[in-house]
Order: C-alpha cells, then sequence, then structure tokens
C-alpha cells in the first residue's frame, strides 16, 4: 500500500501516529459502522442505568494484547485513566464528562458521568485517545514504548521509508486472509498512482493514508487495470468568517455566501468527484439535519450590499469612505493529495469580485497557519468537519464554541444551542436541537457551506473484497485478498 508519509510514533493517547495503522493495531470498546451503526468491539455489551449518568460495559472473553496481556477490566482503567479528564482532549466531551471509572470484577468496566452525555458510545469509537493499549507498552512513569494493541494486525517494523504489519495469529474475531501489509512511503501523489499502475502497489486512497486528487481520479477511472472506489463523503469544506473584522457586518457575510456558485465550484475544481454542500455536515453523518437555506444568487448578493450602504465605487465597494476588502488566509501549500487551497481561494476572490468584493489571497506557511487562524489574522478562510467517527458531536465543539482554540463560528446562543444539541435526552429531541442549531448559525450567516469532500480509493486489478470503508481512519482488509 501506498503511504504519504512515515507513520509517525503510533501511541494511541498522543497527537501522533497515522490513524490507519493505529486502527489496525488497537481497538476501542465500541465499534463505529456503515451509516454510523454502532455495534460491539472490545465491549460484547453495554448497560446504560435510569438517568443516563451510568454506563457498565461487559468485556469480551478471553482477548488478550499481542504481548500476551489479558484484557480485563484493570486494563481498560488504566486505559481511561490516561485520557479521562486530560484539557488535551478536549476536543471531545467524553474526556470531560467521565467523573470516575471503576473495575468492580476483571470483566466489567463501570463509566461515571457528571451528567448524561448521549455521544459518549460513539465518542468511544474515535481512535486516539481512546484505543486500547497494552499497559505492559508504558513505562514504570507511564510513558508509551511500544505499539501493542489487540487488533487484527501488529506491528513488525516501522521505518521512515514504510511500515510492515503482520497478521495477529491470536486475534479474537475474524483473522485476516492476508498475512503481511506492506506500507510504502511515497510522499509524491502523482507517483504513488504511478506506482499503483506499474503494479508496484495495490492500494492507495484515504486522506490518511495516499490521497488521491480529483485530477488522478479522473485519469484512473475506467482503467481496466485499476478500479477507483468512491464513497460518501463524511467531511464539509466551508468558508468562515472573522467577525472582528469587515465581515462582522451581516451583510458582507451574506453577500459572501449568495456570491459563491459552489455547483460550479464542485465541477470545475473538483472535476465532479465532489458535491456543493448545503448542510454543516453531509446527509450522510447521523443528526445532519436538513439542507439549510443557502445557495447561489449573485443578484441579491449586489443588493444585499446595495441595501446595507456598501456603494459601487468602479470594481469595488466603499462604505463610510472604507474600500470593502476582505483577507483571506491559506495555506501556502496543500495537504498532500488535496485540491491547492489557493486555487479555491482564487475561484472566490474571482466570484467575489465579480459584485464588488475586494480580496486579498494570504497564502501563510502550512506550519503557521493554524496559529494565524487562531490569532484571527484573517477576514475569511477556510475550516472542514473532523469526518466519521468524530461527527457531530465533536464537531460542534471545535466549529461552534470557545472551548476550540479557533471557532468556525461561535455566539452565547449558539454555544448554548452547542450544550442542547450535546445532551439531549433522546433521539428526536437530539435532532431536534441538532437543526436548531444549524438554523441559528444560518440565519447569523455564520459560514458558508461549499463542497463535501470527495472520499476516494483505488486497487490494482487482482485485489479482491475491498470496499469504502466506514470512515476515513479505519482499515478494513480482513477479508481482502491479492491475487
Amino acid at each position: 500500500m501506498g503511504l504519504s508519509a512515515e507513520s509517525g510514533a503510533l501511541d494511541p493517547h498522543a497527537f501522533t501516529g497515522n490513524f490507519l495503522l493505529l486502527d489496525a493495531i488497537y481497538e476501542p470498546l465500541v465499534s463505529y459502522g456503515k451509516d454510523g451503526r454502532l455495534g460491539p468491539g472490545l465491549a460484547e455489551s453495554w448497560t446504560v442505568a435510569e438517568g443516563g449518568k451510568q454506563v457498565t460495559f461487559d468485556l469480551r472473553d478471553g482477548v488478550r494484547f499481542t504481548d500476551g496481556t489479558p484484557l480485563d477490566a484493570a486494563a481498560v482503567k488504566w486505559n481511561f485513566d490516561r485520557w479521562v479528564g486530560n484539557k488535551r482532549f478536549s476536543f471531545f466531551r467524553a474526556s470531560q464528562v467521565v467523573s470516575t471509572v471503576e473495575a468492580p470484577d476483571p470483566d466489567t468496566v463501570r463509566l461515571t458521568l457528571s451528567e448524561p452525555y448521549e455521544p459518549l458510545l460513539q465518542e468511544l469509537s474515535i481512535v486516539r485517545p481512546v484505543r486500547l493499549l497494552s499497559p505492559k507498552s508504558a513505562s514504570a512513569d507511564g510513558k508509551f514504548q511500544t505499539p501493542v494493541g489487540t487488533g487484527a494486525w501488529k506491528l513488525a517494523s516501522n521505518t521512515a521509508t514504510g511500515a510492515v504489519l503482520e497478521r495477529n495469529g491470536d486475534y479474537w474475531g475474524e483473522k485476516p486472509r492476508l498475512e503481511r501489509l506492506e506500507f510504502k512511503v511515497i510522499p509524491d501523489s502523482q507517483a504513488r498512482v504511478d506506482a499503483l499502475t506499474n503494479n508496484e502497489i495495490d492500494l492507495i486512497g484515504g486522506p490518511y493514508l495516499a490521497p488521491i486528487t480529483p485530477v488522478e481520479a479522473k485519469s484512473l477511472d475506467g482503467r481496466d487495470d485499476v478500479e477507483l472506489l468512491t464513497g460518501a463523503p463524511d467531511v464539509s469544506i466551508m468558508l468562515g468568517f472573522n467577525p472582528d473584522g469587515p465581515a462582522g457586518d451581516k451583510a458582507v457575510r451574506q453577500a459572501v455566501s449568495k456570491a459563491i456558485d459552489t455547483a460550479a465550484m464542485a465541477k470545475a475544481l473538483f472535476l465532479n468527484h465532489a458535491e456543493p454542500a448545503r448542510r454543516v455536515f453531509p446527509p450522510g453523518v447521523p443528526d445532519s439535519g436538513n439542507d439549510l437555506p443557502v445557495g447561489f444568487d449573485k443578484g441579491a448578493a449586489g443588493s444585499v450590499l446595495d441595501a446595507a450602504g456598501y456603494v459601487r465605487d468602479g470594481e469595488g465597494r466603499v462604505k463610510d469612505g472604507k474600500r470593502l476588502s476582505l483577507r483571506l488566509l491559506v495555506p501556502a501549500t496543500p495537504a498532500e493529495g488535496q485540491l491547492d487551497p489557493r486555487t479555491m481561494a482564487a475561484a472566490i476572490a474571482a466570484a467575489l469580485k465579480e459584485v464588488g468584493i475586494a480580496v486579498e489571497i494570504v497564502p501563510v506557511d502550512a506550519a503557521v497557519y493554524y496559529d494565524e487562524r487562531a490569532e484571527g489574522r484573517y477576514d475569511i478562510t477556510f475550516f472542514e468537519t473532523l469526518g466519521a467517527p468524530y461527527d457531530p458531536s465533536s464537531s460542534i465543539v471545535s466549529l461552534f464554541t470557545d472551548e476550540a482554540r479557533a471557532p468556525l463560528w461561535t455566539t452565547p446562543a449558539i454555544e448554548g444551542l452547542v450544550d442542547k444539541a450535546l445532551f439531549a435526552g433522546d433521539p428526536g429531541a437530539r435532532a431536534a436541537a441538532y437543526q436548531s442549531l444549524y438554523d441559528a448559525v444560518a440565519a447569523d450567516a455564520g459560514f458558508v457551506p461549499l463542497v463535501y469532500r470527495p472520499r476516494l480509493w483505488a486497487v490494482r486489478a487482482g485485489v479482491d473484497g475491498f470496499t469504502v470503508p466506514p470512515s476515513d481512519v479505519d482499515l478494513e482488509l480482513i477479508g481482502v485478498t491479492v491475487g
């Protein structure tokens, strides 16, 4: 398999390590399946107490880490104690609402919550920091030393040029049909495509493994020796506003939203391998709600600005003697295999120019881009949702609350609606609370949904049984064979 960068230290309790290798080695208590359905993982079952403030997990019998350590309640508690209450993991509320972790017997783990929290089970399916590491994999002072989990694969080697996983012959579940997975680091996206078509590797794709650009997808589509697979999108790309600048004026935000033809953008920039967005989350994400009243209307964009007193002056607009201009902050280099954000920025600048809004595109080094965004050195910039299995709960915290380092849009009213969505007591109330949140952000013109990011994978002829996984952090190869 192609790999865009080296795997890093495969510690499930840190912000390092390739997601897919972590998924292959480590397992959660709760599994995340197709369409967001939750099922048993290392916990065979669980019981939620009346009132929702306690959850008891029954662990699978006979499971061992690949170093022989039993997976028992003490091992699970040791893992939870490494992240529960840790502010580094405040991007998901489970880390804050779990107040105690108990191991009443070797087969049982009991979590007590400070308040009922419906997204808890979904958040226990994510990759880091909830995946379970062998307690023997850490030093006496708790420092991570070696990657040992309970998963279907175990690490054989990990270097700057690649990694090797071997089948876990003692795996408790269905064992992989393949014996060995070899990951080859090929930093250049086109070089990975060439390696696939030359039969040097068997599989590429996914944003965290070996991303495929829309141009590359077009070149692969229709080949007899390669199968291109497209999954339902689970990530939204959005344009966000800094309320402390010109975009603090709602009329400006409304005009920006109406001036951008997202359908044309999806077709021209993503070559039809993306869909124009109408929601915070793509429709396949649980509780994504209904399409919002947003869309392209260049005439309406001009009318909004006219009504707000922005007077046409040549190609631009002026109000109170000040020219309307927005600073569009973008990374100077694209993420590996992704569309260059400068290309999307240029399309947006061209669209806004047509309604009289000047745009200064400001590319900054990718290493400092998020610092610049967090410090508010922009008028408009790009945001993305986190994707499955984190959404919707983790993204609404990171996008719409001051707990985030750089939220998309937040006000006291919006933060109150986030809490109502997170702590809703039943599915109907939860769906209604999420929709109220989305409607409120849309009413503020707090963001512009641009496109749902495509999920692209490709395998060479001879690879059988591979399907697009439920999320981009999954490595599902149990039934795959290579002929």
